[in-house]
């Protein structure tokens, strides 16, 4: 471990051990800026307005953590875990995901702009009222995900992967879902518009009341129906 990621720990560890919750971290928010942290641990804490500005976070680990209205600007995480981890109101912006690994964790009224996901696997986490725009990624799973009421604009998800996915009235503008692949996915009363969907597969998935408007369908199939060629038999 790292002098910076000791440093961080022991700073964590006391906090921790002191008992020191959301109602002193309020006159005292941790901060973190300009440095680069390997194994940093941040177990059992809640803190509110926590701010991590241009961090390289290696092999970072955060669990059982509640973090309230924290900022996370110009930061890079790779093969960082969260676990069992709550965001509520979380701000990422110019961040970037690489390998980490990421379950149980809650990122609900988040706000992702301008990130950047590379192999990353969301497991039973809640997205609700999340918003994200400028985005992309690169090979991205969301595994039995949750939420509802999600913004996404201007991202781009090619070969996305999910299974389990409720995205209940979710609003999805200027996307790139190319080559995705989803499974027993739920999109009831969710908004497409201007969505590339090329090549897409849908399988059990749920569009009950959804709206599909200017969007790339070509090799779009749903349950075994190619989409493009259903409309075309159908005179549209």
């Amino acid at each position: 471990m790292s002098a910076y990621g000791r440093a961080v720990w022991v700073a964590v560890a006391s906090v921790a051990a002191l008992g020191i919750g959301a109602g002193l971290a309020d006159s005292s928010p941790l901060r973190i800026e300009r440095t680069d942290l390997t194994e940093p641990q941040f177990k059992e804490l809640t803190m509110n307005k926590p701010e991590f500005h241009d961090i390289n976070l290696r092999d970072a680990l955060f669990q059982r953590c509640t973090f309230t209205n924290g900022k996370f600007e110009s930061c890079a995480f790779s093969e960082t875990s969260f676990a069992d981890t709550k965001l509520h109101k979380p701000g990422f912006s110019r961040v970037s995901f690489e390998y980490p690994s990421i379950h149980t964790a809650g990122f609900s009224y988040g706000r992702f702009e301008r990130a950047e996901f590379k192999g990353t696997r969301f497991y039973d986490c809640d997205f609700d009222d999340v918003i994200v725009e400028y985005s992309e990624s690169d090979d991205l799973h969301l595994l039995r995900c949750t939420g509802s009421d999600w913004y996404v604009e201007r991202v781009e998800l090619r070969s996305l992967r999910a299974e389990y996915l409720q995205a209940r009235y979710a609003r999805w503008n200027r996307c790139d879902f190319s080559h995705g692949d989803f499974d027993y996915a739920d999109f009831s009363s969710s908004s497409l518009q201007n969505v590339d969907l090329q090549r897409t597969t849908m399988r059990y998935c749920d569009l009950s009341d959804a709206r599909i408007e200017n969007c790339d369908i070509r090799g779009l199939t749903i349950d075994g129906v190619n989409i493009e060629e259903l409309l075309r038999k159908a005179g549209r």
